[in-house]
């Protein structure tokens, strides 16, 4: 599908272009790429009509139509149009239909005397708290096209860090799956053929060839099992990591990886000060502000420090003390820069800083994990089908033994 795209660089100048993609997604990893913010980006549709696959039963808001959202709304607000006409335009020019919907049910409660944040927040599962936190905060200081504007430079931030880690996880993933897929098909299609064979030959077989016979039985007993237990792994890895029990079960495992709990922890840290640091600045208190930075980190353990943290400055205490409590999670760097940010008043900037430093420090992590990941699910998939090999070879070299 080809895609026209409108952005602007570092100097400020549009550029618009055409570029082949399967989604819009992977358009705006093409801009920020080339150090492009995306305005716009639409499909080049040759026709409308019957043909068309969009079907509004499975689509959902997605970051980039939030990004787009918020940009165009920020563009539009700028202009001098009022919130109700911004939305208007916004309406005509979306194609995506559940998008359409929630913005028209937002401009009516919008005319109906409303606040903005509050017809967004009725879409709590769709927006990020960070979204509807600046929200509030740019209605509240009466800078509601600033506020947006920086929105939108933090939402291309989080979503170039998503992108980063999706593109590094990508191939490690891909080896995964296709080290599942081949020891399937040998245990599946090529060791019951062979276990016939086998039983009839009278040759004592060793306990690798007996294991591997015994789980490609487990297999091949029951293929309606075998589809039970595929889709309670789908499951699992779709539906129970989003729980909050799977939460702690997915952090658990990987705590115990030490590349991947360094980059886990490290990420936390650059969403919790990006997210705390944008949202003082757009006026929300430090309460406020750490409250939708819980929401919006992904990390419970970092979700139950900060909520440990907030009770601290309830009672008194400043952030910095505060967060000192929990040495383990963040880092004595950031400790020092907040305190400095406290007595200077300039502690926004300085988180806001923090986090485009760590992300860096991010960007060094996932080369590492990938770069360990690799070579070891290489290794991991050759010593299973190896095994495999030497489970089938071995119980042939007995059986020309027993004959010759």
């Amino acid at each position: 599908m080809i895609f026209i795209y409108e952005g602007y660089n570092r100097d400020g100048a549009i550029v618009r272009g055409e570029y082949e993609a399967s989604t819009r997604e992977e358009v705006v990893d093409y801009l920020l790429r080339r150090d492009l913010n995306p305005i716009s980006v639409e499909a080049l549709r040759a026709s409308k009509g019957v043909l068309d696959l969009s079907f509004s039963l499975f689509e959902k808001i997605t970051p980039v139509d939030i990004l787009f959202l918020t940009r165009n709304l920020s563009a539009t607000i700028k202009a001098g149009l009022s919130i109700v006409e911004a939305l208007d335009i916004l309406i005509a020019d979306t194609e995506k239909k559940i998008m359409k919907n929630t913005l028209q049910e937002v401009q009516a409660l919008v005319k109906n005397g409303q606040p903005l944040s509050l017809g967004f927040g009725n879409y709590a599962n769709s927006f990020p708290p960070v979204f509807l936190g600046m929200l509030r905060a740019g209605e509240a200081s009466g800078q509601l096209d600033r506020t947006l504007a920086e929105l939108s430079q933090y939402l291309s931030k989080e979503y170039a860090l998503r992108a980063k880690v999706k593109s590094a996880l990508t191939y490690p993933v891909i080896l995964l799956i296709a080290s599942v897929g081949v020891v399937s098909l040998l245990l599946i299609f090529v060791l019951p053929r062979l276990t016939k064979a086998f039983a009839s030959s009278g040759v004592d077989l060793p306990w690798v060839t007996k294991f591997f016979l015994g789980l490609s039985s487990m297999l091949t007993y029951s293929f309606m099992l075998d589809a039970a237990a595929l889709v309670f792994v789908i499951w699992f890895f779709l539906y129970f990591r989003t729980t909050r029990m799977g939460k702690k079960f997915f952090f658990l495992i990987i705590s115990r990886i030490p590349v991947a709990d360094d980059l886990v922890r490290k990420v936390a840290l650059v969403r919790f000060s990006r997210t705390l640091g944008n949202l003082m600045a757009g006026g929300l208190s430090a309460v406020s502000s750490l409250e939708s930075a819980a929401q919006s980190i992904g990390n419970q353990k970092y979700e139950m420090a900060i909520t440990a943290v907030i009770e601290d400055i309830k009672n008194g205490l400043s952030i910095s003390d505060a967060l000192a409590k929990f040495p383990k999670l963040f880092p004595r760097l950031l400790l020092s820069l907040v305190t400095v940010g406290e007595r200077t008043g300039s502690l926004s900037e300085i988180l806001v800083t923090f986090s485009d430093f760590y992300e860096e420090d991010v960007d060094n992590k996932l080369k590492d994990l990938t770069a360990i990941l690799e070579p070891a699910l290489l290794l991991i998939m050759g010593l299973l089908v190896g095994s495999i090999a030497f489970s089938i070879i071995l119980p042939i070299y007995q059986l020309v033994g027993h004959f010759t």
